[in-house]
């Protein structure tokens, strides 16, 4: 994939992580352009199936296209940030996410989303006013 899109994916998501929303500025490890569906998967490298992400959701989605629903045990999709809209499936509680839905519970759940280091990553941002409301919608 070639830089020029790489570059497009990064602007299209204002240099917010499209999962977690952590802002690329606030982090010291490179945000990256990943596939939502993974190329093992006959996932393309079109702009319709990237997204930006931080090094931690990247790592924790993987090629995962699923993941069970903590809540009701249930196999359920992934978050895809090119076909459904963030605050449908997530909201904040502080500098938690919350899934509000069973794609978002079970995207929470496998992306790690509030492990300590994040929550407490995201705590010491809002406190300091560098994770700004629009950047957690």
């Amino acid at each position: 994939m070639d830089e020029a899109t790489k570059e497009e994916v990064r602007q299209r998501a204002a240099g917010r992580c499209e999962y977690c929303r952590l802002p690329e500025a606030h982090v010291i490890t490179p945000f990256q352009t990943e596939h939502v569906i993974a190329k093992q998967h006959r996932g393309s490298d079109t702009l319709g199936n990237l997204a930006y992400a931080c090094l931690r959701c990247n790592l924790h989605k993987g090629p995962n296209l699923t993941g069970i629903d903590p809540k009701t045990k249930k196999l359920t999709k992934l978050f895809n940030p090119r076909r459904h809209l963030w605050s449908k499936h997530f909201r904040w509680d502080g500098a938690v996410l919350v899934g509000k839905t069973a794609v978002g519970r079970t995207t929470v759940d496998v992306l790690a989303m509030n492990d300590p280091a994040r929550v407490a990553l995201r705590q010491e941002l809002l406190e300091q006013g560098l994770l700004l409301p629009e950047e957690r919608e």
